[in-house]
């Protein structure tokens, strides 16, 4: 079933004391499961494969902190006679400093997100939609594309959710308007919480995106990227420790997340 695109995959950011939010990812790969009809190895399990393949590579290769690990379990389904398959697969991290310094610009997607779509819910395998836009995006010289949905409300980036912040509220759309649910999108707007920030999940058109004041985009490799252009819209970006920037505030609580939460699991050595 993985020549039909028919799995789930999660992205785990890798460091020198281990994986980062593992639970976070299981219970979205498990969701996804569920809604595709398929077994997933309990956490324990799951994390154990994991834990085992970083050993395994750490061991056998020079390795350089940190890089992103591709965990996708296809096929399965009750109906076919192929087993379930386990793949991990390590790859680089592409994001650069200039990138967190200067920020990143966005091209604005012709085509919409079809909110009204299963997939856009779960980390599907079948991602050729988000590569295409991925690949338009850097044909206009952007780094990362970004979607409106078919009622035209801004939804995510292709491979990437969306936060903006407007008059010291923090926005981001909601699950409905067809976003993927970022486990980094979750920790952010956990992280928000206990800062005392406001924060408004909901359905915006792209005037209050273009209005607002900061705007950065998360995923499990990126953690909190400034956007310094939408097409020809620039935004300011303050430098990182700035306190009169809730984004780089979150953005400081978000590397003191990191930090705390590396895997404890005994199994680890490096």
């Amino acid at each position: 079933m993985a020549l039909f695109g028919f799995g789930l995959f999660e992205t785990l950011l890798i460091t020198e004391k281990g994986p980062l939010f593992m639970d976070l990812h299981w219970q979205r790969m498990n969701k996804g499961a569920n809604l595709l009809g398929l077994k997933l190895p309990d956490e324990s399990s799951w994390s154990r494969q994991v834990l085992n393949f970083v050993n395994q590579i750490t061991s056998q290769t020079p390795t350089t902190f940190p890089y992103a690990l591709r965990v996708t379990f296809s096929g399965g389904a009750p109906e076919t006679q192929l087993p379930s398959q386990f793949l991990l697969h390590k790859r680089l991290i592409p994001y650069t400093t200039v990138q967190y310094t200067l920020g990143i610009r966005l091209h604005l997607l012709p085509c919409p997100r079809n909110e009204q779509s299963p997939l856009v819910s779960i980390k599907s395998t079948n991602y050729v939609e988000n590569i295409l836009a991925k690949e338009a995006a850097k044909l206009n010289n952007a780094d990362e594309g970004l979607w409106l949905n078919t009622q035209g409300f801004v939804c995510e980036g292709t491979m990437s959710n969306l936060f903006f912040i407007k008059d010291g509220v923090l926005f981001t759309p909601s699950l409905s308007s067809g976003c993927l649910p970022g486990t980094r999108r979750q920790l952010i707007l956990e992280l928000a919480q206990s800062l005392e920030i406001p924060t408004q999940e909901g359905l915006y058109p792209l005037s209050d995106l273009l209005s607002s004041e900061e705007i950065f985009m998360t995923n499990a490799l990126m953690g909190v990227m400034p956007v310094r252009q939408i097409n020809d819209f620039p935004f300011h970006i303050e430098s990182l420790g700035s306190t009169k920037s809730r984004m780089q505030v979150l953005n400081l609580a978000y590397k003191n997340l990191m930090m705390k939460s590396f895997s404890s699991s005994n199994d680890f050595h490096v």
